[in-house]
C-alpha cells in the first residue's frame, strides 16, 4: 500500500466517525495507523477481542472497502484509508449458541470465570446480513475517502459472472462418458451404504468397510488436488452431518460438529491428511449415534434436553442436583427416570458429554490438557485423565497423539 497517499483528513477525525459508526450501528471498532492499534470502541463490553483469531488475514486486505468471514460464522468490515485501516465486528446473520460462544471464549483465552461475560457481551452484538454490514461501511468509506460505492461493487464481480458463465459453456460442451456414469452409480451405492451404517450407529460395519470409503467417486470439485479433495470431504461431511440429524442428534451439536471438521479439513495441506480427517469424521459420527440409541432408545424429549442442558453448561461443573432444579424435579425422581429410560446413571451422562467435548477441543485446538481439563470444569488434571480414560479407554495425551491434526 502507498503510505504517502493520504486523504486530507486528520486521525482525531477518523476516530471520531469510527466512534460515531459504533455508536450508530452497535459494531465494535477499531482504527489501525500502518498496522497498530490507535482506538477501539465497543458498545459491548468485549473483554477480549475475537479479531486476534484473524488479524493476519484482515491485514492483508489491502481493497479501499472489502470485508473477512471468519470460520463461516462472523463477519469483520473493513475500509482502508491511506496508512490508517477501520476494522468493524464480529457480526453474523447466524444465531448462534451459548456453547459456541463459550467455546470462542476458551480459545481466546479467557478465565472461565469471565466466560459467561463474554458469551453475555457477544450476544448482544447487532445480528444482521452481510449486506447490511456492507451497505454500512459503505456510508463510512464514503465519510473518509469520499469515493461511492454501491454494494453490487463489493459483492458481484463482473468477471467472475463472466468466468462463471465461459466455465459452464464449457462444461456442458465436453459433457460426459459412459464410464463415468457407471462409476457414479456405484459410488451411490457405497455413499447409501455408509449413510445407513451411521443412521444406525454401525461403527464396526464401517471400520469393516473402511477400504470402501476411499473408492466414492467424487468427480472434479476443483482444478487442483488438495481444493478437490477438501471439496470433496465437505461435501461428504454436510452428508453425515444431515444424517446424524435425521438419526436424532441434536442439531445445535451437528452444527459444532460439523463446523470443527470442515475448519480442521481447510486448515490441512497434505491429501492423506485429509483421508484420514474424512475416515474419522464418519466414524465419529456413527459413533455418537450409536451411544445415543445406547442411551436414548426412546428419543425421550426429557433425554434431549438434558442433553442440550448439558451442553450450553460444558464449561460449569454440573451436578445431577443442577439439572433437577433446572427442570424443576427431585434430584431422586429425574437420576431415576432417566436411568429407566437410558439404561445409564445420569452421572455417567454428565461425563460422557463433557469427555466428547475434551474430544472436539483435542481436535480442534493445541491448548493444554490443564486449560482443557479446567475449562471442562473438572476439579483437576488428573480427574480429567481419569474420567477421559474410563469412556474412550486411553489418555487424553493418547487421544491427541493419536488423533489431532495440528493447524
Amino acid at each position: 500500500m502507498d503510505y504517502e497517499k493520504i486523504p486530507d483528513i486528520m486521525q482525531e477525525e477518523l476516530i471520531y466517525i469510527s466512534r460515531q459508526f459504533a455508536n450508530m450501528f452497535g459494531f465494535p471498532v477499531r482504527l489501525y495507523n500502518k498496522n497498530e492499534l490507535i482506538f477501539f470502541h465497543s458498545t459491548a463490553n468485549l473483554i477480549a477481542d475475537p479479531v486476534s483469531l484473524c488479524f493476519d488475514e484482515i491485514v492483508r486486505k489491502h481493497e479501499q472497502i472489502s470485508y473477512y468471514v471468519y470460520e463461516s460464522a462472523f463477519y469483520y468490515g473493513i475500509v482502508n484509508c491511506g496508512q490508517y485501516k477501520f476494522v468493524t465486528g464480529p457480526v453474523s446473520e447466524l444465531r448462534l449458541s451459548d456453547h459456541e460462544f463459550n467455546r470462542l471464549g476458551f480459545i481466546l483465552g479467557i478465565e472461565n470465570n469471565d466466560i459467561p461475560l463474554f458469551t453475555s457481551s457477544m450476544k448482544s452484538l447487532s445480528g444482521i446480513h452481510l449486506d447490511t454490514l456492507i451497505q454500512a461501511i459503505i456510508l463510512y468509506n464514503f465519510s473518509v475517502n469520499k469515493t461511492m460505492y454501491n454494494i453490487s461493487d463489493i459483492r458481484i464481480k463482473s468477471v467472475e459472472q463472466n468466468n462463471i458463465s465461459t466455465d459452464i459453456k464449457e462444461n456442458e460442451i465436453s459433457g460426459i462418458g459412459e464410464s463415468l456414469f457407471m462409476n457414479n452409480s456405484r459410488s451411490y451405492a457405497i455413499e447409501r451404504d455408509m449413510i445407513k451404517k451411521v443412521m444406525n450407529g454401525d461403527v464396526e460395519g464401517l471400520i469393516d468397510g473402511a477400504t470402501k470409503i476411499p473408492s466414492v467417486s467424487s468427480g472434479n470439485l476443483a482444478p487442483h488436488l488438495l481444493r478437490h479433495n477438501k471439496n470433496f470431504f465437505i461435501k461428504l461431511e454436510t452428508i453425515m452431518a444431515r444424517t446424524a440429524i435425521e438419526a436424532g442428534l441434536d442439531v445445535d451439536e451437528v452444527f459444532s460438529i460439523e463446523e470443527m471438521y470442515i475448519r480442521k479439513c481447510e486448515s490441512l495441506c497434505n491429501i492423506d491428511r485429509i483421508k484420514n480427517l474424512q475416515y474419522h469424521m464418519i466414524v465419529d459420527y456413527a459413533d455418537r449415534v450409536k451411544k445415543l440409541k445406547q442411551y436414548n432408545g426412546q428419543n425421550s424429549k426429557m433425554v434431549t434436553e438434558i442433553s442440550r442442558y448439558i451442553r450450553s453448561h460444558i464449561s460449569e461443573p454440573i451436578k445431577t442436583s443442577d439439572i433437577a432444579d433446572h427442570f424443576g424435579k427431585s434430584r431422586g425422581g429425574i437420576t431415576t427416570e432417566f436411568k429407566k429410560q437410558t439404561g445409564m446413571n445420569l452421572s455417567d451422562f454428565i461425563k460422557l458429554k463433557k469427555i466428547q467435548e475434551a474430544q472436539e477441543l483435542l481436535y480442534e485446538t493445541n491448548k493444554s490438557l490443564v486449560l482443557i481439563s479446567d475449562y471442562l470444569g473438572f476439579s483437576s488434571q488428573s480427574h480429567f485423565t481419569r474420567v477421559f480414560k474410563e469412556i474412550t479407554g486411553i489418555t487424553p495425551k493418547e487421544y491427541r497423539d493419536k488423533n489431532h491434526i495440528g493447524k
